[in-house]
């Protein structure tokens, strides 16, 4: 490492996966693969979360655009 990256600060986060990842570096294979198999599954549903999130969000924008859409149409129509 070059004295620029000593004095260089990281983060707090780049500091905490540091330290995880000697932390687990430690660990024997077994728990490790556990770990491994159990964030794949946290992934898998935070995507399928987000998934819903956007789905959700789509749909309230459809509905808020419709609304608009037929308070314009009324408007228009008081004035004919």
């Amino acid at each position: 490492m070059t004295d620029q990256h000593k004095n260089t600060p990281i983060s707090t986060f780049d500091e905490i996966c540091n330290l995880t990842i000697e932390t687990m570096r430690r660990m024997d294979l077994e728990p490790l693969m556990q770990l491994q198999k159990q964030a794949v599954r946290e992934l898998d549903r935070a995507k399928l979360t987000k998934g819903c999130i956007d789905l959700a969000l789509s749909l309230k924008k459809q509905d808020q655009d419709r609304a608009a859409g037929c308070f314009n149409d009324n408007q228009q129509s008081f004035l004919d």
